[in-house]
């Protein structure tokens, strides 16, 4: 243990008062990580009608006023007081978008762009310039609110809402009446319910995608580990991991639904997020 960690520990909790918060502590992480591992090991899944219904109320509690760290809102969570990390974000899921599909890419479509997702709009700023329409897919009023408010900051004023319940993802479809040439979605399918759930999108997506559009989504995926596999239990707690996919899977999945792969760039470790094992697929609609 470093110096400066030592006298911060030893000033806070000195003597046996220290070494009952190291072992309390110790002792909670050794719980969370084997509560984590029955889960997991034994399948002890909740049903997806639960975990649809859990989500719903914890993004919920965003437009009852609570900081929006999780939905990626500026200045909020890991931003705050951190606005070129929050500009960060979305630059570099443009640069990895560039990468796959060419940096001359959203300069020569129409730009209809669909963002699923949108939260608090870290993309929108980026990839919502000079498109003809920008619809902000979300489940909550909040965060396309929020959005809203930081394309306008941005001077871009193309802003359209979309705002779904979260059992219902096929309701975009009734919403969007015309066709789009980019859907996008980082940060999200990992927080989705279920792999059906996320298939359930990838198929309303094909509906709405013009001939030749693409889709640009980031999942979660596994290892092949018991430790990477999809939680599907304890939304609030555990919904960074929520949802899972191999490599191969997602792939495979996605060209069953019509959108044919292109390729895909991996992420291992992600430092603006302090997360890992992030995948970015580029689907074309055939």
């Amino acid at each position: 243990m470093s110096n400066p960690i030592r006298a911060i520990l030893d000033r806070t909790f000195p003597g046996p008062a220290r070494r009952r918060w190291s072992l309390d502590n110790s002792l909670g992480s050794a719980y969370r990580v084997g509560q984590r591992l029955l889960h997991n090991k034994l399948r002890l899944h909740e049903t997806e009608v639960k975990i649809i219904a859990d989500s719903q109320l914890y993004w919920d509690r965003v437009s009852q006023g609570n900081e929006g760290g999780n939905a990626h809102w500026r200045g909020n969570g890991m931003f705050k007081n951190d606005d070129k990390r929050w500009l960060a974000i979305g630059k570099n899921n443009l640069d990895i978008f560039h990468r796959l599909a060419g940096e001359r890419w959203l300069a020569q479509r129409p730009r209809r762009i669909i963002d699923w997702g949108a939260g608090g709009g870290a993309n929108a700023v980026r990839f919502g310039r000079n498109a003809e329409r920008y619809y902000a897919v979300d489940i909550t009023q909040a965060s396309l609110d929020e959005c809203c408010r930081q394309m306008v900051i941005a001077d871009i004023h193309n802003f359209t809402p979309v705002l779904i319940r979260a059992h219902e993802p096929e309701h975009v479809r009734d919403l969007i009446r015309e066709t789009c040439d980019l859907m996008l979605s980082t940060y999200v399918y990992e927080l989705f319910p279920s792999k059906q759930y996320g298939y359930r999108v990838l198929r309303t997506t094909n509906h709405l995608l013009a001939t030749g559009g693409l889709a640009f989504i980031q999942i979660k995926y596994s290892d092949l580990t018991s430790k990477t596999d999809s939680y599907r239990w304890g939304y609030a707690r555990n919904m960074a991991n929520m949802t899972t996919y191999r490599i191969e899977e997602f792939w495979t999945g996605a060209e069953e639904i019509g959108l044919r792969p292109r390729a895909v760039i991996l992420e291992p470790q992600q430092p603006l997020v302090q997360d890992r094992r992030y995948a970015y697929f580029l689907l074309e609609k055939v």
